[in-house]
């Protein structure tokens, strides 16, 4: 690729072209490409729904098909547990979904660690909400989808 002068001089989307190719780039309809194509994926897994059955209580619902007999299961749990209060679920894709439980789980282990307490469901919350916001910004990543 460095032999084609087209590609390394910034021809496809540098500074002065058109358009951007940057992740936090809108484009000329005013729209981040890259998270659209992460909500499409993400719309293609199947629903996760809740239904509160009492100010303690919440019980989680979601299909384990498959979209296809051609695939294999891939052992992808859809619930994980990340403390005794709380529970995430994922649809979309599960490679991202993988990466996202690890994330919470590991989070939730380095606040205890730290703090000695179980971490609060708002810092919970706003520390995962960070998280997408960076992959939505870092050069190299790509939105969750």
């Amino acid at each position: 690729l460095l032999s084609i002068p087209s590609l390394c001089n910034g021809a496809r989307g540098g500074i002065g072209s058109r358009h951007s190719y940057s992740l936090s780039h809108f484009d000329t309809a005013g729209k981040l490409r890259q998270v659209e194509h992460a909500v499409a994926a993400a719309n293609l897994g199947p629903p996760v729904v809740a239904l509160v059955s009492s100010s303690e209580s919440v019980c989680f619902v979601a299909p384990q098909q498959l979209p296809s007999v051609l695939m294999d299961e891939d052992g992808t749990p859809r619930f994980v547990s990340i403390t005794p209060n709380i529970v995430v679920a994922h649809s979309g894709l599960s490679a991202d979904g993988r990466v996202l439980c690890a994330a919470a789980q590991r989070l939730a282990i380095e606040y205890e660690f730290t703090f000695d307490e179980a971490i609060p469901i708002e810092n919970f919350l706003e520390e995962m909400a960070l998280l997408l916001q960076e992959y939505t910004l870092k050069g190299g990543c790509r939105p969750f989808g």
